[in-house]
């Protein structure tokens, strides 16, 4: 292995530097998510008004993505002098430098809302700063996804990147769960608002990504073995052609949009857990907690698991029973907090390794397009996909808030959790939930998640593309193999 290491690309401080930006702006898309359906219940405004106007956003959001996931593609940044010396040499690293910061700026500014205002001045603040939340996701998550496919023309170093990202992005959720919720958590935590922790979070987020921002490069930029100049000709109609030409990311971001609006529980977590649990917000973090190193454990051996039983397949069987864990949870109930705990530890255990699946996938197809087409349409595929992540929190968030709506949810006015302790939740009292209300509160946070992978799962067994053929698509792409070498490896025609 250290034989093989010394020929890669990339420095060991230069992969460092990925890992902490790419978990930095994880982190940040995951802040605004985890915090934003508290954070608006207790607003004090209609939910039901809050979820159809997501639901709206997100369907403006939409074209955002596909937009500028064309612009990402047809644009050379680094080739406009006035640029250049701001954001360097490269295809999605001068996005990323010039984009980075928009993020963080508008995830403050959402945050910043007052509770003072009247309902429809808060609804006004929501609708802007969301917007300018989402598009600023886009212009970062796409260039900075995108960017596995160049950082390295080495198929062996890129595998072992996605590996370590699959590990560093449990880890990363594991730990943002728990510091989130100390954070602003009245009993065991230091019981801060929502947007004093939201402020503090994202700007670290920014910290994060600076070192790439500052010592980032790209090695893989062109494509090898394509008679075409890239972008010579990169239209709307090759975007099209791209997309149409790849039925394998279809299926995957079918697979990713059901998780994304079914993604009820992460947006409701906290609060749900608040109210089921006698305002303790920590109880839900408790599984993620002991699940936390033997999912690092199971995650450190997923190249080896892949290779037994396939990614696809991998993906399927764990998407299957984090479903079923779900699913199960509901019918239990939430009374006996050692079935609750055991189950979440399993469930956390398989989205652990499924992280690391994941990760794979996606690059895969996007160089079966590649191999396809001679064109390098990364940036349309990961702004597609930024769409279904960050359905996660959009569209999901959405339908959690329309069901609270649904089962009769009181609308209160509350900056932390803290102050609705001490308004208290008992019948008579400021925060009190009516028990169907709790009851909707149940449902949304287990069984539409469950019966959502379960759909995922089956969506995906229609997946056909071969993980071996995939890695020879990508070694021809890189320039490793040949075309012809290539064609006389596969497995079969595509």
């Amino acid at each position: 292995m250290k034989n093989k290491q010394v020929n890669w690309r990339m420095s060991r401080k230069e992969r460092l530097n990925y890992y902490l930006a790419d978990s930095g702006r994880m982190f940040g898309t995951m802040i605004f998510q985890t915090y934003m359906t508290a954070f608006l219940a207790l607003r004090g405004v209609n939910l039901s008004v809050l979820a159809g106007l997501l639901l709206i956003l997100k369907l403006i959001d939409a074209f955002n993505d596909i937009l500028f996931g064309f612009w990402v593609d047809k644009i050379q940044l680094s080739q406009i002098q006035s640029l250049k010396r701001i954001v360097g040499d490269g295809k999605y690293l001068p996005w990323f430098k010039l984009t980075f910061f928009l993020f963080p700026l508008f995830t403050i500014v959402f945050y910043s809302m007052p509770n003072s205002l009247p309902e429809w001045a808060k609804l006004a603040w929501f609708i802007v700063s969301y917007l300018f939340y989402d598009f600023s996701c886009t212009l970062i998550e796409t260039p900075m996804s995108s960017l596995v496919l160049t950082l390295t023309d080495v198929t062996d170093e890129r595998n072992r990147i996605l590996t370590v990202r699959g590990i560093v992005t449990v880890i990363a959720v594991v730990l943002l769960s728990i510091v989130s919720t100390l954070l602003v958590d009245p009993k065991v935590g230091l019981g801060l608002t929502f947007s004093k922790s939201a402020i503090l979070l994202v700007s670290v987020c920014l910290i994060m990504m600076l070192p790439l921002v500052k010592n980032g490069k790209e090695y893989n930029i062109k494509l090898k073995n394509t008679e075409l100049e890239e972008n010579e000709t990169y239209t709307l109609k090759d975007m099209w052609n791209c997309v149409k030409v790849n039925k394998y990311m279809a299926i995957f971001l079918s697979s990713s949009l059901i998780i994304g609006v079914t993604a009820t529980a992460t947006a409701v977590g906290s609060l749900a857990s608040f109210y089921l649990f006698d305002g303790n917000t920590a109880i839900v973090q408790l599984p993620l907690l002991l699940a936390f190193i033997p999912g690092i454990l199971i995650s450190s051996q997923g190249d080896k698991i892949a290779k037994k039983f396939g990614r696809k397949n991998s993906m399927v069987g764990l998407s299957f029973f984090f479903g079923a864990t779900f699913i199960l949870q509901y019918f239990l109930g939430y009374k006996n907090l050692v079935i609750f705990i055991t189950l979440g530890v399993l469930a956390g255990l398989a989205n652990s390794l499924r992280y690391v699946f994941q990760n794979f996938i996606a690059p895969d197809t996007i160089e079966f397009t590649r191999y396809k087409t001679g064109k390098d349409c990364s940036g349309i595929f990961y702004a597609l996909n930024s769409f279904v992540n960050k359905a996660t929190n959009g569209i999901g968030a959405s339908i959690g808030l329309l069901i609270l709506g649904l089962f009769g949810w009181n609308e209160i006015k509350a900056g932390s959790y803290q102050e609705l302790l001490e308004m208290g939740t008992k019948i008579g009292e400021a925060a009190y939930q009516t028990p169907q209300a709790i009851h909707g509160m149940w449902v949304v946070y287990t069984l539409i998640p469950g019966l959502g992978f379960i759909l995922a799962a089956i969506t995906l067994m229609f997946y056909k593309l071969d993980d071996g053929d995939a890695e020879l698509m990508a070694k021809c792409n890189s320039g490793e193999i040949t075309r012809q070498e290539c064609e006389q490896q596969l497995s079969k025609t595509y």
